[in-house]
């Protein structure tokens, strides 16, 4: 799409006057695109709003247009990526759950809103200092990362011939924070989830309401499973969903044929023995009492769920406010990791139960890990770096002696 002369751009409408000379239209922005002109309802004063509409009429219109093979950087407005992004991975939007969907249309809208009007030789670090300006570095990087794949799939696409380098500025990905629970901790939300209860006009009931809340804090802690995978695991093989197969003690964390990102890998795993003995007895149970929703791991009113909620009224009301904001669901796994480690499990072990890698084990627990291994092994025995020769045996008893190998 070449890009012809300076594009729509904003022009003042003088005031309208009758003969008079009372006004009797205010003076107005208006869009100049061409011969054509759009009124933008805006005020002379309101000058940002006036900005706002110019930048959707430019993406409204640019999008209309069909992207073809070949242009250069400065030809392809970023608009048209993204449209023809979305319409070729239509099929991975619609299989979102309608939360993560409802999010993902945000944040291209946003990046739409800003970026469409643009060229894409215009991606550069002063750009994207301006889409960071007030916005949450966290937020902006999984935009800018995002809108990194839509300029790459157009051009393995050949709608865009790339010739630069182009700058994103990606604000550097947050430190993690593996706030690791204590056993206390850990017995005390599970407790208070199972004893929660329905309440009815400021008086409890019998009915309890969060145990499947615990169901999920006891899967979580012991198995290191994201909580996504078992808030959609079934006891029944289903399509599309993590098969918990209590015969054979199996937890296939993946659905057949679902794809997973290689840094959120999902695979298979042994279910520890005591963990095995409670879910055989929750399915024995509830199939028993036919509970609707008996054959899902985490189920409430008949159907699988996420505990999102439930989990963060429920930390809140456990522990205090500083201590509540380092915990949410995704602590329950590095309490598993940080346990593990804890007990003398070896890295390669923890990172195949846990579905990651040992670079990622190293990095993250790092605090963990120091002062462990062979060089602890090699310092902490009593004699170090002396000889040991039928000529010079070692001494008996002793201090610690850092002896030199090499000749007097």
């Amino acid at each position: 799409m070449p890009h012809h002369g300076k594009g729509p751009y904003l022009a003042k409408r003088k005031a309208r006057r009758d003969a008079n000379g009372n006004i009797t239209h205010k003076a107005v922005w208006i869009i100049r695109d061409g011969e054509k002109s759009r009124s933008t309802r805006c005020s002379i004063i309101d000058f940002e709003e006036a900005k706002r509409v110019l930048e959707e009429y430019k993406a409204k219109r640019y999008a209309e247009i069909e992207i073809t093979a070949g242009f250069n950087e400065n030809e392809v407005f970023i608009a048209d990526l993204i449209r023809y992004y979305l319409e070729c991975n239509s099929e991975w939007l619609e299989a979102m759950k309608p939360a993560r969907r409802r999010e993902a249309i945000k944040q291209f809208e946003r990046l739409n809103s800003f970026w469409g009007p643009k060229t894409v030789d215009q991606i550069n670090a002063f750009n994207s200092k301006k889409y960071k300006e007030g916005r949450i570095p966290n937020s902006v990087r999984m935009e800018l990362v995002m809108l990194r794949a839509v300029i790459n799939f157009g051009a393995a696409e050949n709608r865009v011939r790339l010739l630069l380098t182009h700058n994103y500025a990606i604000p550097p990905k947050p430190e993690p924070r593996p706030f690791a629970m204590s056993l206390d901790e850990v017995v005390a939300l599970y407790k208070a989830a199972r004893r929660k209860k329905h309440t009815f006009k400021g008086e409890e009931t019998h009915h309890r309401v969060s145990k499947h809340i615990a169901r999920f804090i006891l899967v979580a802690v012991m198995t290191g499973t994201r909580s996504g995978r078992i808030s959609q695991a079934s006891f029944e093989r289903e399509p599309g969903r993590p098969w918990i197969d209590l015969e054979s003690g199996i937890f296939y964390r993946k659905a057949d044929k679902q794809l997973a990102p290689h840094n959120k890998r999902a695979d298979p795993i042994k279910i520890p023995d005591r963990l095995l003995r409670l879910m055989r007895r929750w399915y024995r149970d509830d199939k028993a009492a036919n509970v609707r929703g008996y054959q899902y791991l985490i189920h409430w009113d008949g159907r699988s769920v996420d505990c999102r909620r439930g989990f963060y009224t429920l930390k809140n009301t456990v522990f205090g406010k500083e201590r509540a904001a380092q915990i949410n669901r995704h602590t329950l796994k590095h309490t598993c990791v940080t346990w593990l480690l804890s007990e003398g499990v070896s890295i390669e072990n923890v990172a195949a139960y846990v579905s990651t890698t040992p670079g990622i084990i190293w990095k993250v627990y790092s605090h963990l890990l120091a002062g462990k291994g062979p060089v602890n092994e090699i310092f902490s025995k009593r004699r170090v770096a002396q000889r040991r020769t039928l000529s010079n045996p070692p001494p008996r008893g002793g201090h610690l002696k850092l002896v030199s190998s090499s000749p007097s």
